[in-house]
């Protein structure tokens, strides 16, 4: 373990919104950071210039920040490692290349991609592990002054020393890996563009990262980063490789089996807290209690790298359901209603400027109901405009009883009553034993009426939020369609 002050960093490529691998291994960084007082940096690794795009990158922020994991430093908030982007810092990973150059630890590869290609054929073929041979290694001077003449772009590759290399990782102990079976690798594409793993490494090595977490799907590229830390002659940071996350069907997640990206789950009406509460469990585990909904400032005081897991974690979207009911469940009306508004607003059933008052009597009737927000048009629809009169279902239903009548009644008694839930109520309830009706008729028959459907929120409470005179009316238009 290393006596450096702790520095996490989560480095996205900006290709798309962030992905929830990002965003899980974000949370445990944050998590770790602050427990341990320390600081959280967000990189841009954006080498990748023919998938970056600043949209993604604004992507990958907004959808961070939606979580509440805040960076210590990061491009939109500067800090003294600066610039917090790769396709900033090209200079030095050049100067790092000639400095390996020099010290003939690289060289100059001239194969083209079809020599690689016939070369990785032919140890295929003959049942070899495919590698680089490291014939441009043994090239003279003069041959290498010849391709360069003659226009040829070079890579450069790092050379790779025979033996073992190993690292303990904080997540799975000691991992180690035959370096006879690598072959020299490239760490400079010929554009000029440096490769992922030597990049990272610079970076995190400038940066002062102190501990380097990922995906288990990164553990192949840590050898490669070894060995150019120590052809560097640097410190290795610590290392901690997550579990892979997989689908409910065990396969790899991927766009084509659903939403990937935490943009999406915001957009489909799941809360920071509970995707939070969701991610933080897919990979470890407090090992002292039973409990499953978690604060950000309870995950902070338990989290610990030693308690996560290598065992593949399944993304289950019904335990997510659970957790995220569970928490709109813990929230205030008040809270709930402010959340709801972007959700009826894009469904196109509220102004710019909503009642909030009304809006929380609402959401105080549904909050029971909600599993995500984006249910709350549905739920929410018959307060907001007056729903079509179900006439085949409500005929049906009073077809016992003098309907009309009955409804009239009700209409009269919601003209003088006390306009709050338990005045209704009562004189409802009241009205239902005069008129000799089914408790079954009855009520169906005045949601229905009301309503416009047999299943709702709280009868009388929905009818209060109604309000008295768009009660009457609703009740008057199930009378004229008998």
């Amino acid at each position: 373990m290393n006596n450096k002050p702790v520095r996490v960093r989560i480095a996205p490529s900006p290709t798309g919104d962030a992905h929830v691998g990002h965003a899980r291994t974000a949370l445990y960084d944050y998590l770790f950071a602050r427990q341990k007082g320390g600081v959280f940096v967000l990189r841009i690794d954006d080498t990748d210039t023919a998938r970056n795009t600043l949209t993604s990158e604004e992507g990958v922020i907004r959808g961070l920040r939606w979580l509440g994991l805040n960076w210590d430093e990061g491009p939109d908030v500067g800090g003294d490692y600066a610039p917090y982007r790769q396709s900033e810092r090209s200079d030095t990973y050049h100067k790092h290349v000639d400095l390996l150059m020099q010290e003939g630890k690289a060289y100059h590869c001239f194969c083209t991609p079809e020599e690689l290609e016939a070369e990785r054929k032919a140890q295929t073929d003959a049942k070899e592990d495919p590698r680089y041979s490291g014939k441009c290694r043994m090239l003279s001077n003069q041959e290498r002054e010849d391709h360069l003449a003659a226009g040829r772009a070079p890579t450069v590759r790092l050379k790779v020393p025979g033996g073992v290399v190993g690292f303990n990782d904080l997540v799975r102990g000691w991992i180690e890996w035959d370096t006879n079976l690598m072959g020299d690798f490239i760490i400079l594409k010929s554009s000029g563009i440096p490769v992922y793993n030597f990049a990272t490494v610079i970076d995190d090595h400038l940066m002062d990262i102190s501990h380097v977490t990922r995906g288990a799907e990164h553990i192949a590229n840590t050898f490669s980063q070894i060995l150019i830390y120590q052809a560097l002659g640097w410190e290795l940071p610590e290392f901690a490789h997550f579990s892979i996350m997989l689908n409910e069907d065990r396969t790899k997640m991927s766009k084509r089996k659903g939403a990937t990206f935490i943009g999406q789950y915001a957009d489909m009406g799941y809360l920071p807290e509970a995707m939070l509460n969701f991610l933080a469990f897919l990979g470890w585990s407090p090992g002292t209690t039973e409990d499953e909904i978690y604060t950000l400032e309870q995950l902070i005081s338990e989290f610990s790298l030693e308690r996560c897991t290598s065992s593949n974690a399944v993304f289950d979207i019904k335990k997510l359901d659970w957790i995220n009911a569970k928490w709109i469940r813990r929230l205030a009306p008040a809270d709930v209603a402010e959340r709801m508004v972007p959700f009826l607003q894009r469904a196109g059933m509220l102004a710019n400027a909503p009642d909030m008052r009304k809006l929380e009597k609402i959401a105080i009737l549904i909050q029971e109901r909600l599993h995500r927000l984006d249910e709350a048009p549905a739920l929410c629809s018959f307060f907001l405009s007056d729903p079509e009169v179900p006439a085949q279902e409500l005929s049906e239903v009073l077809a016992q009883v003098d309907g009309k009548a009955g409804l009239t009644e009700v209409a009269r008694v919601l003209a003088t009553v006390d306009w709050d839930e338990p005045a209704i109520e009562e004189n409802l309830r009241g009205l239902q034993k005069d008129l000799g009706w089914s408790t079954k008729v009855y009520f169906m028959s005045l949601r229905l009426a009301v309503l416009g459907s047999k299943v709702s929120p709280p009868l009388f409470g929905s009818i209060e939020v109604i309000g008295r005179d768009n009660s009457i009316a609703r009740i008057n238009r199930a009378i004229n369609s008998l």
